[in-house]
């Protein structure tokens, strides 16, 4: 047999063992779509367990997708209205002090406080 004869043959025989090769493979892969098939027919294997009518209110802070907590006064609505009430007549520092008298130590402000709150959100008040 001549050499050309016999690489003809080699080639023949690598073809056939690639194609039962895909063979399997096609079978493998027809079986897990069947598979497929029916998990997807059956549906979820158990419904949800939470009713959606207990989720907690939107909050403005989250859907913003600001980091970290929200602002003391914008948690705040009263301490809000009040410095909004006095932010335009008032220097930073003696809003600071107007808040400390009207309000208990927990939820008071100061002033560099009132200043950044003022620069990221207040400017545009209602």
């Amino acid at each position: 047999m001549s050499r050309a004869l016999s690489q003809i043959v080699a080639v023949r025989i690598a073809l056939a063992e690639a194609r039962k090769l895909l063979d399997n493979a096609s079978a493998k892969i027809d079986g897990l779509q069947g598979t497929l098939r029916a998990e997807l027919e059956e549906g979820l294997p158990t419904p949800l367990r939470t009713p959606l009518e207990d989720l907690p209110e939107p909050n403005d802070h989250v859907r913003d997708h600001r980091p970290g907590r929200p602002s003391r006064i914008n948690t705040d609505p009263e301490l809000r209205a009040f410095i909004l009430a006095r932010i335009d007549r008032m220097t930073y520092h003696a809003l600071a002090a107007e808040v400390a008298k009207a309000f208990p130590p927990e939820r008071r402000i100061g002033h560099s406080g009132i200043c950044s709150w003022w620069h990221r959100h207040g400017k545009r008040k209602p």
